[in-house]
């Protein structure tokens, strides 16, 4: 049965929601799965109640595609008030009963040990997808349950990813909403710790959506009880290969920093470039922005940054040995129709996958005011050498004639 018919009708569960995953997660299904219902696990925050969260994300960018297409598309999600930190997610006996219809379970952030809990509850379970992540583990990866992870007997696809990335395709490419150390890499923002010969560990965010749908259902088809284990695929190049396929998109759409694009593993030569070459200048940037009277910004934007670059250190800077087979053999088992609405490989042409992010990102997570300072500055930079060679040469040709 192929990977829409088998979906077709259902009712599914959707925790995690709010996260970046979990936002593109549902924007696909009620996309690409027009017959699906989609019931959805979260909680009233900051004085928004759970309709109004999910109208909130019903109008943000990632789901201009869905309005356009689907417009009614908001009256197949059902919201449910719940905590995954709660046994049986702090849900209502009322809403615990409202939800033995779903057949397909998601969970796309957070803690998930009580959410397999309550699965166990569901009547009609045929398969569960949960993310999770590679660096949680040592050595060799392999495609089996690891001892740090207590997962129960069930029709689990446990799907472990390594950084996810913006968009390769869907709903546009390059998408981004959060601003994070892969994008910030990725658009050369600033310079990173690491070494530069390691694979990039990191995936676009919708293929990870893909690989957790088409996973949940093989495990479905498959009519197993027992968790079953997908390490997700990565870019498939180097961190080097990144740097040096981003040259384009960092001149057409640089980002509004004083960074420079590279990464070392010496520590040293790390400290000592990113000190002088884009926290000073971020400093006296700022000063001058104060003595005119205008909002010290750039600093403020340098640390956003480095805190973002941090988060790739750990990772960027050691091998990571995955097994990778079982997705590969989920690909084969797609029908054609399927892989083309939800490939879990792709061949991605970096170079213009980068420039796509570069200029979503300068888009969605760039300040305007910040990017008109810095081409003013980069601008002054770039001509007043020009200006003053132009002007010696005049001086020197006038004074040759008298």
């Amino acid at each position: 049965m192929s990977l829409c018919e088998w979906y077709a009708n259902r009712t599914v569960l959707l925790t995690g929601v709010t996260s970046e995953l979990g936002r593109v997660l549902l924007e696909k299904i009620l996309r690409c799965l027009p017959n699906v219902t989609v019931c959805v696990v979260l909680r009233s925050q900051n004085g928004l109640s759970i309709e109004d969260r999910l109208k909130k994300i019903f109008a943000s960018p990632g789901y201009e595609r869905l309005r356009q297409e689907m417009p009614g598309a908001i009256s197949r999600v059902k919201t449910f008030e719940g905590n995954l930190l709660y046994e049986e997610l702090g849900l209502s006996d009322k809403d615990r009963a409202s939800l033995k219809e779903v057949s397909v379970a998601f969970h796309a952030a957070g803690p998930y040990e009580y959410f397999m809990e309550y699965c166990e509850e569901l009547p009609k379970l045929k398969s569960v997808s949960i993310a999770s992540s590679i660096f949680k583990h040592r050595g060799v990866i392999s495609e089996t349950v690891q001892q740090n992870e207590k997962i129960l007997e069930l029709p689990i696809a446990l799907v472990r990813f390594p950084f996810l990335g913006p968009a390769h395709k869907e709903p546009k490419p390059g998408f981004v909403e959060i601003f994070q150390g892969s994008t910030a890499f990725m658009v050369g923002a600033g310079f990173a710790y690491g070494n530069s010969e390691f694979q990039a560990e990191i995936i676009p965010m919708d293929i990870a959506v893909n690989t957790m749908i088409a996973a949940a259902w093989e495990v479905g088809i498959s009519n197993i009880s027992k968790p079953v284990v997908y390490n997700a695929l990565t870019l498939g190049c180097t961190w080097e290969d990144l740097i040096k396929k981003n040259r384009r998109a960092n001149w057409s759409f640089p980002y509004p920093t004083f960074g420079i694009r590279g990464m070392t593993s010496i520590g040293s030569l790390y400290w000592i470039l990113v000190l002088f070459l884009e926290w000073l200048p971020s400093v006296l940037c700022d000063l001058v922005l104060g003595l005119c009277g205008r909002k010290q910004r750039i600093l403020a934007e340098h640390e956003r940054v480095r805190n973002a670059l941090r988060s790739l250190e750990p990772i960027s800077s050691r091998p990571w040995s995955v097994e990778r087979n079982r997705v590969y053999l989920l690909q084969q088992h797609l029908a054609a129709a399927d892989r083309d609405v939800f490939p879990v490989i792709a061949e991605v042409d970096i170079e213009a996958y980068l420039l796509c992010v570069a200029a979503a990102t300068q888009k969605s997570c760039v300040s305007e005011d910040n990017l008109k300072i810095i081409r003013i500055i980069h601008q002054f930079l770039l001509y007043t050498p020009v200006i003053f060679v132009v002007a010696y040469i005049a001086s020197h040709t006038l004074l040759s004639r008298d």
